[in-house]
C-alpha cells in the first residue's frame, strides 16, 4: 500500500505544480497581450472582458489592456463602464486619437454632452475634421418652436332653484413658444425664450354687480432664461428664471341700438393685470449608470408663495443608453393670506431610444399639483385648477443624425375644480387632454 500511496502524492505535487506553470503562463504580460489582442481581432468582446478582469486581478495591467476592454464594453453599448477605461488611457496618453474619439462617443451615447465638447476641444484638426466638428461656439446652437392646445370635457355647474353659484371654467386655451440654445465656450451655455398663453374662460357669478355669465380672456407673456455651467467633469451647476405677465379683461356687448354703420360698443367689466416668477437653482452630477439632479425654486403663483424642493434620479439600467428611467419627487411648500399647505408629487418616467435618435417617453405623475415649477423653472404651472393625475406620452423622431426633431407629445389629467355653491365650498374632477407639438433644431448636435 506504501508505494501507492506515495504515487498518489506524487500525483498531487506534480498537479499542483503544473496549476502553477499554468498560472504563471497565463498571467503575465505577454500572455494577457497576445490572448487579448486575438481576442480584440475576433471581435470576442464577452471573453475580452473576462481575460482583463482576470489580469486586473492578478495586478497585470498596461495600457493596451485597458484600450481593449474599454472598446469591448463599447461594442456591447455599455459605454458607463467604456469611459472607466478610456478615461485612464486618456489620462495615460492624451495623444492617441483612437482613444480620444472612443471616448467622445462614450460620453454622447450616455448624454455627457458637456464632457464630450470640453474633450473635442483638445483634439487636432485632423480629427475635428474627421467627426465633424467644426464651429466650436455657434452663436445660435439650437432652435426650439412648439405649440399646446388642450381640450376640456364640460364640466359648468348649472345653477339650480335659489342656487347661487361661483364658477370660472376654461373653454379654450392655446400656448406658444419660441426658444434659443446659445453655447458661451466650452462650459458654459444659454438657453432662453418667449411664450404666449392664451385663454379663454366662463364666468358662472354670484356678484349683482356683474353679468350672471360672461367670458373673461386671459392672455399671459412669459419670458425664459435659464444658465447652465460644467463645474468639474460629470457634474453641472445651473438656475433658471421665469417671468409671466397676465392680463385679465372680460366685456359685454352694450344695450345701445347699433349705429348706422352696424357697430356694436363694448362695457368693460374689468381689465387687470398680475406679474408673477419663478426662479430655481439646480445641480446634477452624473457617474457611471446614475445621473442625480437636486434642487430648489421660489415662485409667487398666483398671488401665493412657494418654495419646492425637488430630486431627480436617471438610471440607465441595462448601463446602456438606449432605455432609462427618471424618477422626480419634489415637495411644495405654498403659502398665502388664507391658507398654507404642502403637496407631494411624484413622477416616474421610462425612456426608450429607438432607431438611434428617436425617442418614446411614457410617464405617470401623482399629486395635488398646484404653483408648481419643473425644468428649472421652464415650466411654471399657475393654473388656478389643481392636477391630480398626469399621463403623459411623448415621442420624438430625430432625423439628419438627431440634429433636427419633430416631437408630439399627449396628456391626460385629472383635474380638480373649485366653486362655491351659496357661499359655500365645492369641487368636482373633470378631464383635461392636451396636444403638444414642435421641432428642435441643432444647428451643432454635440
Amino acid at each position: 500500500m506504501k508505494p501507492f500511496k506515495y504515487i498518489i502524492i506524487l500525483v498531487i505535487i506534480l498537479i499542483s505544480i503544473n496549476s502553477k506553470i499554468n498560472a504563471q503562463e497565463i498571467f503575465n504580460y505577454r500572455s494577457i497581450d497576445n490572448k487579448t489582442y486575438n481576442q480584440y481581432l475576433n471581435k470576442d468582446w464577452k471573453n475580452l472582458i473576462k481575460t482583463g478582469k482576470k489580469s486586473l486581478k492578478n495586478n497585470i495591467d498596461f495600457y493596451y489592456l485597458q484600450v481593449r476592454m474599454g472598446i469591448a464594453y463599447y461594442e456591447q453599448k455599455k459605454y458607463s463602464k467604456a469611459i472607466k477605461y478610456f478615461e485612464n488611457s486618456y489620462y495615460t496618453n492624451k495623444n492617441d486619437e483612437l482613444v480620444q474619439e472612443y471616448l467622445y462617443f462614450s460620453y454622447i451615447f450616455i448624454g455627457r454632452y458637456k464632457d464630450a465638447k470640453i474633450l473635442a476641444g483638445k483634439f487636432n484638426r485632423r480629427l475635428k475634421g474627421k467627426l465633424n466638428i467644426t464651429a466650436e461656439n455657434p452663436f445660435i446652437k439650437a432652435l426650439y418652436i412648439e405649440t399646446k392646445h388642450d381640450i376640456n370635457e364640460d364640466y359648468k355647474q348649472i345653477p339650480e332653484l335659489d342656487e347661487q353659484i361661483y364658477q370660472a371654467t376654461v373653454l379654450r386655451k392655446s400656448y406658444y413658444n419660441l426658444s434659443f440654445q446659445h453655447d458661451i465656450g466650452e462650459r458654459l451655455s444659454i438657453f432662453h425664450g418667449y411664450s404666449n398663453v392664451k385663454t379663454t374662460n366662463f364666468i358662472i357669478n354670484d356678484d349683482i354687480n356683474l353679468p350672471p355669465s360672461f367670458e373673461e380672456k386671459v392672455n399671459q407673456n412669459e419670458y425664459y432664461f435659464s444658465i447652465n455651467a460644467q463645474i468639474f467633469k460629470g457634474t453641472n451647476i445651473s438656475g433658471g428664471f421665469h417671468y409671466i405677465h397676465t392680463n385679465y379683461n372680460a366685456s359685454i356687448p352694450s344695450q345701445i341700438t347699433p349705429g348706422r354703420l352696424g357697430n356694436n360698443s363694448l362695457i368693460s367689466l374689468y381689465n387687470n393685470s398680475e406679474n408673477s416668477f419663478a426662479a430655481s437653482l439646480n445641480i446634477s452630477k452624473q457617474f457611471s449608470i446614475f445621473n442625480i439632479m437636486s434642487g430648489i425654486s421660489f415662485s409667487n403663483l398666483n398671488s401665493s408663495k412657494q418654495i419646492q424642493p425637488i430630486i431627480n434620479v436617471k438610471i440607465f439600467p441595462f448601463d446602456k443608453s438606449n432605455i432609462y428611467t427618471s424618477t422626480t419627487a419634489m415637495y411644495i411648500f405654498d403659502e398665502n393670506e388664507k391658507t398654507n399647505f404642502n403637496l407631494p408629487i411624484f413622477k416616474q418616467s421610462l425612456g426608450i431610444v429607438f432607431l438611434k435618435y428617436s425617442l418614446f417617453e411614457p410617464s405617470i405623475s401623482y399629486g395635488d399639483m398646484k404653483n408648481f415649477t419643473l425644468h428649472n423653472s421652464q415650466i411654471a404651472n399657475n393654473d388656478l385648477d389643481i392636477v391630480k393625475e398626469k399621463l403623459e406620452a411623448l415621442l420624438n423622431f430625430g432625423l439628419k443624425k438627431g440634429k433636427f426633431n419633430i416631437f408630439f407629445k399627449y396628456e391626460y389629467n385629472i383635474k380638480e375644480n373649485s366653486f362655491t355653491i351659496n357661499n359655500i365650498d365645492a369641487k368636482a374632477n373633470y378631464i383635461n387632454q392636451a396636444i403638444t407639438g414642435g421641432i428642435k433644431w441643432y444647428f451643432q448636435k454635440y
